[in-house]
């Protein structure tokens, strides 16, 4: 079984902050900020966008998700707080 999809839970140090461009339909109005609270509840099957090509691939032509749109991806922008 890969883990490529698998989301760590709240609380681990392996949870890594996604992109501050990432957005999903699930669970609307939250951002990268607070992803502690949220993250762990999110489907990994979900559908998501970034806010800077505002569709489903990023500035560097990958998809956007939550499993590559964390740091050491080119494009990536690390929250604001």
């Amino acid at each position: 079984m890969s883990t490529a999809n698998v989301i760590p839970q709240s609380g681990t140090n392996m949870t890594p902050q996604p992109c501050q461009c990432i957005r999903t339909k699930n669970p609307y109005g939250y951002t990268p900020q607070n992803a502690d609270s949220w993250l762990p509840g999110i489907e990994t099957a979900s559908s998501f966008w970034c806010l800077r090509t505002m569709g489903p691939a990023g500035p560097d032509d990958h998809y956007v998700h939550l499993s590559r749109c964390v740091p050491g991806r080119a494009c990536y922008q690390p929250p604001q707080d």
